[in-house]
C-alpha cells in the first residue's frame, strides 16, 4: 500500500505545476478540475499511507479504489491538456473530451469519498 501512497503522491504532484493553486479561479472549470484532481490524491495517498502503517500491503481489492483514482487523476489531466491546446478547432471532438472530462471527475469524486480522500470542508465540485 506504501507504492499506492506514492502512485496518488505522484500524480497529485505532476498535476500541481498546472494551475494556479491556491484556490481556483471561480469559473475556471479547468483549474476547478485540477484542485480536485490534486486535493483528492494528495489525501487519498496520505490514507494509503496511514492504512498501510496499519494494515500492512493490503490485498489487490484494498488497493484497487487508490490505484483507480491515480488512473482518472491522470487521465483526466491528460485530458485537459488535450481540450486548451488543439491545434486543429474541432468543437465536437473538444466535446466529446469534455464529456469524458466530467465523467472521470464524477467518478473521481465518488472514488475519494470511499478512500475518505475528499476534504471534508469542501463542497461538492457542480457538474460542469
Amino acid at each position: 500500500m506504501d507504492d499506492v501512497a506514492d502512485c496518488l503522491l505522484s500524480v497529485a504532484w505532476n498535476i500541481f505545476p498546472l494551475m494556479g493553486k491556491p484556490p481556483a479561479s471561480p469559473g475556471n472549470r479547468t483549474e476547478e478540475i485540477r484542485t480536485l484532481l490534486v486535493d483528492a490524491c494528495h489525501d487519498a495517498g496520505m490514507r494509503a499511507r496511514e492504512w498501510a502503517a496499519a494494515h500492512g500491503a493490503g490485498t489487490e481489492e484494498d488497493r484497487l479504489p487508490f490505484l483507480r483514482l491515480a488512473e482518472i487523476g491522470t487521465d483526466a489531466n491528460l485530458f485537459l491538456g488535450m481540450v486548451s491546446g488543439t491545434l486543429v478547432a474541432d468543437g465536437e471532438r473538444v466535446r466529446r473530451r469534455w464529456a469524458e472530462i466530467e465523467e472521470l471527475v464524477h467518478e473521481a469524486d465518488e472514488l475519494a469519498g470511499r478512500v475518505k480522500g475528499r476534504p471534508r470542508d469542501r463542497p461538492p465540485l457542480p457538474a460542469g
